[in-house]
């Protein structure tokens, strides 16, 4: 019997070799598969994912969730390598603007996506699950910005949200020392939004993923809007913003039919 996290679907982006990105009944799973470099991410995987975010934005779907090979590792960061390829500050930067590019793609896809954090999240590897909407951890699960440790910077934009989501002090510490912390600190300084079993990590996205897509998708879609752009409205703003979304789905089809559906239920 398969595992409940499995997801029996097709496999619409062909040709990957760093990653494996499956989709069904509303659902994409999309894993970072190089477990024999710790899902480092490298310079030949980033024109994957930016394949596969193509796929994505382009969807129906409902939800999306990331997560890495294997048991111990989400992702590791950079796959250095690889990255010793950067010889120039010239190269530095490109790769740098390609990567916040990348995860600002993934942040603002249509859809929520959600982290399954199967293991340690190390630097860059931190910043890609900042990137997702909701983080689910293994309680096994490590997480630091080690880059100050190697006399470098966050690159791939996990400063802001990282600032954004525990605060600027705490952000601050945590990345001037290289510090690690585990899965129950991450939760407690709000870095991570739930600890499971580690064996459980995928299969509690997986779950969480299925019960967003029984609901209707356009609905799901403009509240993903709502959360992602409303930030920083006040006044007239916020209010002809959220009434315009609001009305959007009022007279959707989505809503004409869950309401007919209610009253027949009635």
């Amino acid at each position: 019997m398969p595992a409940k996290h499995e997801l029996q679907g097709s496999a619409p982006v062909a040709g990957l070799d760093h990653l494996q990105y499956v989709e069904a009944d509303g659902v994409g799973l999309l894993t970072i598969n190089r477990p024999a470099v710790h899902n480092a991410i490298g310079l030949t995987t980033m024109p994957e994912l930016a394949r596969v975010l193509d796929r994505l934005e382009s969807s129906t779907l409902s939800v999306l969730v990331l997560t890495g090979a294997g048991d111990k590792t989400f992702v590791s960061g950079g796959d250095l390598k690889e990255l010793e390829q950067l010889t120039t500050h010239q190269a530095a930067a490109s790769m740098s603007r390609q990567m916040q590019r990348l995860m600002a793609r993934l942040s603002d896809l249509p859809m929520p996506v959600i982290g399954a954090i199967n293991g340690d999240s190390f630097g860059g590897g931190c910043e890609v699950a900042l990137a997702c909407d909701i983080r689910i951890a293994g309680s096994r699960a490590r997480f630091a910005f080690k880059q100050v440790t190697i006399g470098i910077t966050p690159a791939w934009g996990g400063r802001s949200r990282l600032v954004e989501l525990v605060g600027r002090s705490v952000a601050l510490r945590l990345m001037v020392t290289g510090e690690v912390i585990d899965a129950s600190e991450a939760m407690r300084i709000g870095l991570v939004d739930q600890v499971v079993d580690p064996v459980a990590v995928l299969d509690s996205a997986m779950e969480l993923a299925r019960q967003i897509a029984a609901n209707p998708n356009e609905a799901v879609r403009a509240i993903k809007h709502q959360v992602k752009n409303g930030r920083g409205l006040v006044g007239e703003g916020a209010i002809e913003f959220e009434a315009d979304s609001f009305a959007h789905t009022w007279v959707s089809d989505d809503h004409l039919k869950a309401v007919a559906a209610w009253k027949q239920r009635r």
